[in-house]
C-alpha cells in the first residue's frame, strides 16, 4: 500500500484500523506488562501537556485515544491532535517568518524523522542534523551550490539531457509507443546528480541504479510505521525490509569504492564529492552522497512530471515556451550557458507556477517546539504554542490560499514573471508583499533547500531541450492522482506518447 497525497498521519489513519491495532497491542497475548506501561506512559503525557490556544480552531476528535482526521479547512492555523501529541497546522505567511526565520532555533524538526532521514542516509547530514552540527554541516556544503558552481554544472546538464535523454524520447517518437515519462525523468535526474556530485555514470551501471531504486522503493504503511518507531526496525527478516536491504548492499559498496578512489587520487577536485572529502570521513562522505542523490532527483523528476502533465492541456503555453527557448537557441547556440539559461524567463515561470498548484513537498518537515511561545498571526493577532507541540507547515494550503493569489487555482506562469499584469495583481493580493513566506516549494532559513538553484536550473535546461524537439501528450486513460512516493508528490502512471516537433532535428536514436 502506498501512501496518497494527505496528511502524513491522517492517511494512515484512513488505511489502518487503528483501534483494531491497539487492541491487539493490549490484548492478553500481548502481555499486560506491555499495556500498563504503555497505557501509563499515555496517561502521564496527557496529564503533563499544556494546552495549545483554545481559539485556535479545528474539528472534534472521535477517538480520545487516537485523535482524528483532518476533514475540514479551519482557517490559517488548524489545531489536531494525534495520540496525545498535539499539532498545530499552519499555513500564515507571519507565523512562517516566525518559526522558519526570526525564531527559527526554537523548531527543530522532528525527533523521529531525523531519525528517520539517519536511517535512510546512513548517517548525519543537513537532513537530519541540528544546531552547531548542522551549521557545520551548511557550512562544508554551502559553497559548492553556490551561484558560480551552478553556472559551471549548466555545460553538464546540456550534455547529459541530450546524450542520455533525448534518444529515448526519440526512440519513443518513432514507434509511436507509449512511454514512461516518470521512469526517464527520475533515472535522467539521478543521472545528472550523480555525474555532478562524485563524477558517476548511473547510466554505464544499471545495477547499481536498481539498487538504488530498491531502497528507496516507497514504503508501505507498515514499513513506514516500523521505521519511525520501532527500534531496529530495518534488520528484521520481513520481505519489504528484506528487499531494502538487497538493494543497501551493492549501492554502498559502489559508493565506497568511488570514495576510495577519490581518496587515493591526486587530480584536482573536480565534483561536490572531492571537495567535501578533506573535511569528512568516508562514512560520513557516504551519507552526505545519499543525501546528495535522494534529494537532487526526486524534487527535480516530480516537479518535471506535474510540468508535462499541465502543459500537455495548454497548447498555448507549450507555443510560448517553444518560441522562447528556440529564440534563445537562435541567439546562443545551445543552452548550455548561464547566459542562454537566465533568458528562458516564461519557461522558469511555468515550473514555478507547476510547484504551486501541485507542491510536491506538500508539507515541510514537522517542526517541535522547544519552549512555550507566542506566534504572530497575519491578522494582527497571536496563539499560544506550548512547549512539546508540533508544528505542521503545509506549503500546499499556502500555494493555493485564496487571500494570496488571484484565482488561485488556475495554471497562469505570469504571475511568476515581474511587472506583468498578473505579478502586479497578486502582489496587490497580499498587501504589496512579495510572495515570500507565501510561496515555499524548497522552504527558507537554514533548513532550505540547500540545492535550490542547482534544481531550477537543471529543470530549466531539460524542459528547454525537451520543449524545443518533441511534443509530448499524456495518457490520461492512465492514473494521474497525486502519489506520494516516499519523498515527494508525483503523477501516479505518467506515459506520454511523443511526437517530433517539425523541423526539429533529432539526436539519434536511443541508446
Amino acid at each position: 500500500m502506498q501512501l496518497d497525497l494527505m496528511l502524513p498521519w491522517t492517511a494512515w489513519t484512513k488505511q489502518v484500523d487503528l483501534e483494531a491495532l491497539w487492541t491487539a497491542l493490549t490484548s492478553k497475548e500481548a502481555g499486560l506488562s506491555v499495556s500498563a506501561v504503555i497505557a501509563a506512559m499515555l496517561a502521564i503525557r496527557y496529564l503533563t501537556k499544556k494546552s495549545v490556544d483554545p481559539s485556535i480552531p479545528g474539528p472534534k476528535a472521535p477517538s480520545f485515544l487516537f485523535g482524528h482526521a483532518l476533514e475540514s479547512k479551519y482557517g490559517n492555523a488548524v489545531y489536531f491532535r494525534e495520540f496525545f501529541t498535539p499539532v498545530v497546522l499552519l499555513s500564515d505567511p507571519k507565523a512562517l517568518q516566525h518559526i522558519l526565520a526570526i525564531k527559527e532555533g526554537n523548531y527543530p524538526s522532528d525527533r523521529l524523522i531525523r531519525k528517520l532521514a539517519r536511517g535512510n542516509l546512513l548517517g548525519e547530514t543537513l537532513v537530519s542534523s541540528e544546531g552547531a552540527e548542522h551549521d557545520w554541516h551548511r557550512k562544508m556544503i554551502n559553497p559548492h551550490f553556490s551561484l558560480s558552481r551552478v553556472k559551471s554544472f549548466v555545460p553538464n546538464f546540456e550534455k547529459y539531457t541530450t546524450e542520455r535523454f533525448l534518444p529515448q524520447l526519440a526512440k519513443a517518437a518513432k514507434s509511436n509507443e507509449s512511454f514512461d515519462l516518470n521512469h526517464a525523468l527520475e533515472k535522467l535526474t539521478l543521472g545528472i546528480i550523480g555525474a555532478a556530485a562524485f563524477s558517476y555514470d548511473f547510466h554505464e551501471n544499471p545495477a547499481v541504479y536498481d539498487a538504488f531504486k530498491l531502497m528507496f522503493a516507497p514504503p508501505s504503511v507498515a514499513t513506514y510505521l516500523g521505521l519511525l518507531y520501532i527500534p531496529g526496525y530495518a534488520y528484521l527478516p520481513f520481505p519489504e525490509v528484506r528487499r531494502r536491504r538487497t538493494g543497501r548492499i551493492p549501492l554502498v559498496k559502489a559508493l565506497m569504492e568511488v570514495i576510495e578512489t577519490k581518496l587515493a587520487s591526486k587530480n584536482s577536485p573536480k565534483d561536490l564529492l572531492d571537495l567535501i572529502l578533506p573535511n569528512t570521513t568516508p562514512e560520513e562522505a557516504l551519507a552526505h552522497t545519499m543525501s546528495f542523490m535522494t534529494a537532487g532527483h526526486e524534487n527535480s523528476s516530480s516537479t518535471l512530471g506535474w510540468v508535462v502533465v499541465e502543459i500537455s492541456r495548454r497548447p498555448d503555453v507549450v507555443a510560448k515556451m517553444r518560441a522562447e527557448c528556440n529564440k534563445v537557441l537562435n541567439k546562443h547556440g545551445s543552452i548550455d550557458s548561464w547566459n542562454a539559461k537566465k533568458e528562458l524567463i516564461y519557461t522558469n515561470a511555468v515550473i514555478q507556477e507547476t510547484l504551486r498548484l501541485n507542491t510536491v513537498v506538500f508539507t515541510l518537515l514537522r517542526r517541535v517546539a522547544l519552549a512555550d511561545d507566542s506566534i504572530p498571526m497575519s491578522d494582527g493577532s497571536s496563539i499560544f504554542i506550548p512547549k512539546g507541540t508540533n508544528i505542521e507547515i503545509v506549503s500546499a494550503a499556502l500555494h493555493r490560499h485564496p487571500r494570496y493569489w488571484v484565482k488561485p487555482d488556475e495554471f497562469n506562469p505570469e504571475r511568476f514573471i515581474p511587472d506583468t499584469p498578473e505579478w502586479i495583481t497578486d502582489e496587490k493580493m497580499r498587501g504589496g508583499s512579495s510572495h515570500n513566506f507565501h510561496y515555499l516549494p524548497f522552504s527558507f532559513g537554514s533548513k532550505g533547500c540547500i540545492g535550490q538553484r542547482f534544481a531550477t536550473t537543471e529543470m530549466i535546461v531539460i524542459l528547454a531541450l525537451m520543449i524545443t524537439k518533441f511534443d509530448l501528450q499524456v495518457d490520461t486513460t492512465r492514473n494521474l492522482r497525486p502519489l506520494f512516493n516516499g519523498f515527494t508528490i508525483q503523477p501516479a502512471e505518467l506515459f506520454v506518447r511523443v511526437k517530433a516537433v517539425d523541423n526539429a532535428p533529432l539526436d539519434g536514436d536511443a541508446a
